[in-house]
């Protein structure tokens, strides 16, 4: 267990390169617990930010925690840009009692990731791929899942069409989980410190972002709208079994609170599920890991 956190830490440092941590591109790996925070939702015991640098972009986090035992597989949760990579604690304190390793991946330019230049305040991409690709490179070169350690992803919002983009790699995936696919639907205005968000994760985040003033990212650019619509309407358009029939992929599993069959067309074994909200959301996450 020891021995994993440090090697994890010190992988994680020696990707922070020329940047350091006052840097627009340099992820931020310092976030304070909110006074006042439910312990469901405080950050597992060994869990540790680090910064991934991939080619030129800004610095995406990621943080990493291990169960006490040997871990029987890896689960990556990428992030959705409308909340900071903190409000997933609880589904990493849950996969950790199941025996699995927990990754919490931010891509850059959102949540406390790596700013690009002149992004202001606003979460932003120039290119919908530079997601994929610093998430696809995170796993090959940091994750590496093998046959004895499976990778379980879950992606939520904007993550979770990162997450579709990663299945038909052919790293050894047990099972993929998309929670509230982004979309195209995004009302989310500015962070003020007065208005409460009304669910769940967003009042989590909403603590958090009180206490760290760098979580504070809530609007997306223009930019961002328009590469995340393209990314959308090419998962939609395209159906990948058509592509590579040969390529087995393993179980997908969409759970929204409408149903989002779009998502599962031409893609193997897909099951859509109505899931109301975060709190109804667990039953759901556990039988996935199981």
């Amino acid at each position: 267990m020891l021995t994993f956190g440090l090697v994890a830490l010190a992988g994680g440092c020696s990707r922070l390169g020329g940047d350091g941590p006052d840097q627009p591109g340099a992820a931020f790996l310092d976030s304070q617990i909110p006074p006042g925070l439910s312990p469901e939702y405080y950050p597992p015991a060994g869990f540790v930010w680090s910064g991934f640098k991939f080619d030129n972009l800004p610095q995406a986090r990621y943080g990493v925690a291990a169960p006490p035992v040997n871990p029987r597989a890896h689960l990556l949760i990428l992030a959705d840009a409308s909340y900071p990579g903190e409000i997933y604690f609880d589904l990493a304190q849950t996969a950790l009692k199941s025996g699995v390793s927990v990754w919490i991946f931010e891509a850059p330019g959102q949540g406390g990731s790596g700013h690009y230049l002149l992004q202001d305040l606003r979460v932003h991409t120039p290119d919908f791929t530079h997601s994929i690709k610093t998430a696809k490179a995170f796993v090959e070169t940091v994750i590496k899942p093998s046959v004895a350690k499976p990778l379980y992803i879950f992606g939520h919002g904007s993550g979770a069409l990162t997450a579709l983009e990663l299945q038909a790699q052919k790293w050894p995936i047990t099972s993929l989980m998309l929670y509230a696919p982004w979309n195209g639907d995004d009302n989310a205005g500015e962070w003020h410190r007065e208005d409460t968000p009304a669910d769940l994760w967003g009042k989590v985040a909403h603590r958090w972002r009180i206490a760290n003033p760098d979580l504070r990212l809530t609007q997306k650019s223009s930019a961002w709208v328009e590469q995340m619509s393209k990314a959308r309407k090419a998962l939609t358009s395209v159906s990948l079994d058509k592509l590579n029939p040969t390529l087995k992929r393993p179980p997908l599993l969409i759970a929204s609170l409408s149903g989002d069959q779009a998502l599962c067309s031409g893609r193997g074994p897909c099951k859509s599920e109505i899931v109301a909200d975060e709190a109804a959301l667990t039953p759901v996450f556990k039988a996935f890991l199981n």
